[in-house]
């Protein structure tokens, strides 16, 4: 056996770290630690840059993200054993007992709850009034959700269409050849990019799952049970992505039963309409988070509309999310980590909407560089985003005093002169 070999089959054996007799399922540990997740061979994951079979990040993201799970489910179901088969049906009956009981009170309170999450998601993203419409609607009953739009495999392209798309100049490539490969080489970084961009997205929405907690006071004068309730959907419903294999999961999805949420940008609106449905209060919260997160990072994308729709073609599918749903979180945790500590105070977590865009923005190259100094916790990396953070600030205070200024030139009734002007947006000419 090759030393290559010995190295990989090593690498299996230890990949995962386990704390306690609960295990993942085998094919889910496997394709973390052989490298065949979606996520893999993303040039924005650490040590990707050197060593293409470097799966040390991905396996210690999902040995947390397990870890968490795992603790989570103990927690509010009050069980200590939860491995082997008699636990698993003991977590199905609980699952299942759950899932009517909730539907039951919800279905008294479905008009508050919907307002509930609204408010609840444009509080936590300081998100402005006018910065979205919402059209949310909790759903009465399991399988409501259109699975119709869902992408079950990336869609096929000839190789003429990417070429159009993303050949480069005919003055930077020498031949056809040349300029063959140099355009399929741009769309597949464009793909990895979006990639990331998606599991950071499910990654920040995911903590929708559990911000219930943050409404406390409201549910308990729906009924005290509710928070107990929703902490054991959304943890057992966590810990079956990991515990069940790629093909149920994905099944069960195909036929409805496992959807559970979903959500869509209308465009077309001025602002902009998140449609969102959940089956649940929590999942509802989950889906307008992400809607408002697929906003911003629609920056991401490339310019040209038919080039964006082919890289979401490829990228936005059922099976990609299962492992955005599963890596998403820990990964977005290590990208927030990065933020400077002010960034926490109330009147400036607006500016971390303007950071997640203004990442998604930067060149793929760039894109890639500052990920991976990021996520690898380096004091670069969180250098990197403060100076994105104040480049931010300075802008958005030119803006405002942009816009007062213009304010003040075009109203000539305005009584206020340039002192007071210039102390309201915090500026002195002394």
């Amino acid at each position: 056996m090759s030393k290559s070999v010995k190295q990989i089959m090593s690498r299996l054996k230890e990949a995962i770290e386990y704390d306690g007799p609960e295990r993942m399922d085998r094919e889910v540990e496997r394709k973390i630690s052989s490298g065949e997740t979606p996520l893999s061979d993303n040039p924005a994951l650490p040590g990707k840059e050197e060593d293409e079979f470097d799966n040390s990040f991905a396996e210690l993201v999902a040995s947390e993200r397990f870890k968490e799970v795992v603790e989570k489910v103990k927690r509010y179901t009050g069980m200590e054993n939860i491995s082997g088969q008699n636990a698993f049906m003991q977590l199905q009956m609980m699952l299942m007992q759950a899932v009517q009981t909730v539907k039951s009170i919800e279905s008294n309170n479905e008009g508050y709850l919907e307002q509930l999450a609204v408010d609840l998601v444009k509080q936590e993203l300081s998100l402005p009034d006018d910065a979205f419409q919402y059209d949310v609607e909790l759903q009465s009953m399991p399988g409501q959700i259109d699975t119709s739009k869902m992408i079950s495999e990336p869609e096929e392209l000839d190789d003429e269409e990417v070429q159009q798309q993303f050949g480069v100049d005919a003055d930077e490539a020498e031949d056809d050849l040349e300029n063959f490969m140099a355009a399929f080489e741009k769309f597949d970084l464009e793909k990895a990019k979006r990639r990331f961009i998606n599991s950071l997205i499910q990654g920040a929405s995911k903590k929708g799952h559990y911000m219930f907690h943050l409404v406390e006071e409201q549910l308990n004068n729906i009924n005290p049970q509710l928070l107990n309730l929703y902490g054991v959907l959304m943890s057992i419903n966590d810990l079956l992505y990991w515990i069940m294999p790629d093909q149920m999961i994905m099944s069960a999805a195909g036929s409805g039963e496992g959807v559970q949420g979903s959500e869509e940008i209308d465009d077309t609106t001025d602002p902009p309409t998140i449609r969102a449905k959940g089956l649940f209060f929590p999942v509802l919260i989950h889906e307008l988070i992400k809607g408002v997160y697929e906003v911003l990072g629609t920056a991401g994308l490339p310019d040209d509309p038919k080039s964006a729709e082919m890289v979401m073609g490829q990228t936005d599918t059922l099976p990609y999310e299962v492992w955005d749903l599963r890596l998403g979180p820990v990964i977005w945790r290590k990208f927030t980590e990065a933020y400077p500590e002010k960034l926490y105070e109330d009147d400036m977590r607006e500016i971390q909407n303007y950071l997640f865009s203004r990442f998604s923005a930067l060149s793929t190259d760039e894109f890639f560089e500052v990920a991976r100094m990021i996520l690898s916790g380096s004091d670069e990396g969180k250098q990197l985003v403060s100076k994105m953070v104040d480049e931010i600030i300075s802008e958005l205070k030119q803006q405002d005093y942009d816009d007062a200024m213009s304010q003040y030139r075009d109203d000539d009734d305005d009584d206020m002169d340039l002192d007071d002007l210039l102390g309201d947006l915090g500026i002195s000419l002394t």
